[in-house]
């Protein structure tokens, strides 16, 4: 009996090794969850700022390929 008694206290300290390493993994994998879900509200920023500046970039474009008012002949002419 006292065989029996060590080897279920054996298998009870391994089992809780295995729940303590198991709980540290669920806590790494909970940040690194959040890290992710961080990083894709960075990458949300970024990519609507370069939108916003792809369209300011086009907006000057189009006025420097208008007509240029400072050689344009007034109306009255």
């Amino acid at each position: 009996m006292n065989d029996h008694t060590s080897k279920v206290e054996e298998l009870l300290s391994r089992l809780n090794g295995l729940e303590s390493v198991l709980m540290h993994i669920q806590h790494d994998i909970e940040q690194l969850n959040e890290a992710i879900l961080q990083q894709g509200r960075v990458v949300d920023a970024i990519t609507k700022s370069m939108k916003q500046l792809d369209f300011r970039i086009g907006m000057l474009e189009e006025e420097e390929e208008g007509p240029d008012s400072y050689h344009e002949k007034p109306p009255h002419y």
